[in-house]
């Protein structure tokens, strides 16, 4: 008798383990199917339940679709294939040996290996209870909703990503104070380029502060300066806080006609911490580079979008904005007045960005921060590069002494 009550419990964990596993995998499909609908957050929402319930194929599912689909996150796919391999997935833990054991890969880091095995045995180990206590998974980091008091800032939940509380608490510490000697002079644009507060901007959009603050993601916070290139008009400025949404750079050789995108905040008359990130696009007109640094482009900016970045197709950095060319006084003194009037000019923009190869190279230079270059993996459509610049470029605040 107990051995068949024996039997009939092994066929009942059978049974249950099956069902659960096709209950994974139909979910997991109806979660890839909202994904390429375009319901990417609803999506991400139901494979980190599953992950949750302990299904290591949703975790790896993530990972794959962070690196090919649309919503392309380098970083967090990896975090994710850990995860996957973490919970003893075989085919995550063999894509990151292939990656972390790389020379010479962006990835490589072959120690991290036998740290991930560890886990897994871990988890066989006591697999229920690990999944209860972790704390690592993205579903800790929870949208902040608006707050009307000054220390909490507001962040805009209509995009699909998330900043976590600790960032929150991060910029709190970082609050400008109110300094009744100062006043505000030229605003600009901004980037970020790590997750640990390094941006860029324009020399001369922060030459002569006395205080710079940045406003990022709707945070505001104040900054140093760093490093400043003169001939090549950038800076690099720091704010001790977490800047999760980052810039990547492609250096690859710049071509006539690519598509580029210009991001930044440009005066208006806004206030100040309720404005938007704006973004044009055009193409790049010539190659030549100008006073060694910079290039040629047809993507109309105004006053205010100094500093920001340009985007390529694929949501990666192009260059830097720099400032414009008066066509017509450039005819005026190439041919004289007559000619300037002559010459049909409504509707031409020439405009100067700094080449992303000269950025990255100089930034390397200084030994400052470690920023990194990306490989062109999906092409984004305008309304996608958009999200990407609201996420990444910040407003830039000068204030010089009354």
């Amino acid at each position: 008798m107990k051995f068949v009550i024996n039997i009939l419990l092994i066929l009942s964990l059978l049974i249950t383990t099956q069902s659960f596993s096709e209950s994974f995998k139909s979910k997991r499909a109806e979660a890839v199917k909202d994904y390429n609908n375009g319901k990417i957050n609803l999506a991400f929402k139901k494979l980190k339940s599953l992950v949750k319930k302990g299904d290591s194929e949703a975790a790896r599912d993530m990972g794959i679709l962070l690196i090919k689909g649309k919503r392309r996150d380098i970083d967090e796919a990896f975090y994710w294939f850990e995860v996957s391999a973490k919970m003893c997935n075989s085919r995550s833990l063999e894509f990151l040996k292939s990656q972390y054991n790389k020379r010479g890969g962006l990835y490589f880091k072959p120690a991290k290996i036998e740290y991930i095995k560890s886990k897994c045995a871990y988890y066989k180990k006591n697999k229920f209870a690990e999944n209860t206590k972790k704390k690592k998974l993205f579903e800790k980091s929870k949208k902040i909703k608006s707050s009307e008091n000054q220390n909490s800032k507001k962040i805009d939940t209509n995009d699909d990503y998330f900043i976590s509380q600790n960032v929150i608490n991060s910029w709190k510490k970082i609050i400008p104070k109110v300094n009744q000697n100062v006043v505000g002079g030229q605003m600009g644009s901004g980037f970020a380029i790590s997750a640990n507060g390094h941006f860029l901007t324009n020399h001369h959009v922060i030459k002569n502060c006395i205080e710079i603050d940045i406003i990022y993601n709707s945070m505001i916070g104040a900054a140093k300066l760093l490093k400043s290139n003169i001939k090549m008009d950038s800076a690099i400025l720091k704010v001790d806080a977490l800047t999760p949404y980052y810039s990547k750079f492609d250096t690859k050789r710049h071509t006539v006609g690519e598509t580029l995108y210009a991001a930044g905040f440009p005066v208006t008359s806004e206030i100040v911490k309720s404005a938007s990130v704006t973004l044009t696009n055009g193409m790049l007109i010539n190659t030549k580079k100008i006073n060694s640094n910079w290039v040629l482009m047809s993507v109309p900016i105004a006053s205010g979008n100094s500093g920001g970045p340009v985007f390529g197709k694929y949501g990666l950095i192009r260059g830097q904005t720099i400032g414009g060319y008066d066509v017509k006084k450039l005819i005026k003194k190439a041919y004289g007045n007559k000619a300037a009037d002559d010459v049909f000019i409504s509707n031409i923009t020439m405009n100067l960005m700094i080449s992303s190869v000269k950025l990255k190279k100089w930034i390397d230079e200084t030994n400052i921060v470690e920023i990194r270059s990306a490989n062109r993996l999906t092409k984004f459509d305008s309304d996608e590069i958009g999200l990407i610049a609201k996420r990444e470029v910040g407003r830039i605040l000068c204030y010089k002494y009354k």
